[in-house]
């Protein structure tokens, strides 16, 4: 019995491999398949976890998951660590904080092209606080 936990711990710790996954959820995390041997094996089972919920998903929530995951396969380690800085940073805010910031985005997000690219001219990106 202790070694079934043992061996049990172990598999935990070493999240699941690419093979040990369904072929729905082969499909589904397709995306990150180049890089799923170097994923953390906490981030794998959320990973997994997203997939068992997929079919719950409308096909909207479907295509913008896919193409998330897609960007984020494109991100080197550095810019993920920056993601999940601001990430973290964005969900310790006070709510109405938050809101703002989810209000503005939603009004650039409502720009035509045009608009956002004028935007971009007169704000050019700055580099990020250290």
């Amino acid at each position: 019995m202790a070694l079934a936990l043992t061996h049990g711990a172990r598999a935990q710790q070493q999240g699941l491999d690419w093979s040990q996954l369904s072929p729905d959820q082969q499909r589904i995390l397709a995306p990150l398949r180049e890089e799923w041997s170097s994923i953390e094996p906490a981030r794998r089972e959320k990973w997994v976890g997203i997939a068992k919920r997929y079919e719950t998903l409308t096909p909207q929530q479907r295509e913008r998951l896919q193409t998330r995951m897609r960007q984020w396969a494109e991100l080197n380690p550095e810019e993920r660590a920056q993601v999940r800085e601001r990430y973290r940073l964005l969900k310790e805010m006070p709510p109405e904080k938050r809101e703002e910031i989810k209000r503005k985005w939603r009004e650039y997000d409502s720009l035509t092209p045009e608009e956002k690219d004028t935007l971009r001219q007169a704000y050019p990106s700055r580099p990020p606080k250290p």
